[in-house]
């Protein structure tokens, strides 16, 4: 799945916001540069993993889906790749 996403550059100097459109995988890991400044950027996937919440009508169906999806913020701080 593609998604234009917004990011905020972790580098204190720069602290630009920026967007692209990025191919959503399985990865953990997002690894980008900042088109302002040229840091390094990592954006971890984890965190921003939710499990999906089914909709099941009718009494006592409260399983709990195996599917997962992704919650973004509208500016998604990425950090810096290497500290």
């Amino acid at each position: 799945m593609k998604k234009r996403l917004t990011f905020l550059c972790g580098n204190k100097d720069c602290q630009r916001k920026f967007s692209f459109q990025q191919e959503i995988t399985e990865e953990q890991e997002l690894l980008f540069t900042c088109p302002f400044c040229g840091t390094e950027l990592v954006l971890k996937l984890e965190p921003l993993k939710k499990r999906k919440k089914p909709i099941v009508r009718g009494e006592g169906n409260d399983a709990e889906s195996s599917e997962w999806e992704y919650i973004f913020p509208d500016v998604i701080q990425a950090e810096l790749r290497n500290p």
